[in-house]
């Protein structure tokens, strides 16, 4: 009984430090994941903002950054859309020009330029 109890002792400080250092890592990949997504968003929010000549304050509270209840955050929302369509049909940058919000705000939040009406 003695042996049995000192075995189970072993087994267990064998394979436990191994389970634990398994999860520890998984979630160490995990964390790196987000954080390298989060390092990605920021990057785009910065380069968007740039284009747009405005700060965060323009689409974001700053309390809650992911709160949509400004309106510029859902137009900014939808015009990354846009930008992203663009980007899947073609205007990638390998063959032709790159879509980007500068493409059409040159740098200022309204675009500077109106398309003429045809009033027939």
């Amino acid at each position: 009984m003695q042996l049995y109890k000192y075995l189970m002792l072993i087994l267990l400080l064998f394979f436990f430090p191994l389970e634990l250092s398994l999860k520890t890592s998984a979630y160490a990949e995990s964390a790196q994941k987000i954080k390298v997504k989060e390092e990605e968003i920021r990057q785009s929010m910065i380069t968007i903002s740039r284009q747009l000549g405005v700060t965060c304050t323009e689409c974001h509270n700053m309390k809650k950054l992911t709160d949509d209840s400004m309106k510029n955050f859902k137009v900014a929302r939808e015009h990354i859309k846009v930008v992203e369509l663009l980007k899947l049909n073609g205007m990638d940058g390998k063959k032709g020009p790159e879509a980007s919000c500068y493409m059409c705000h040159r740098g200022q939040l309204q675009i500077p330029y109106k398309e003429k009406s045809n009033s027939h």
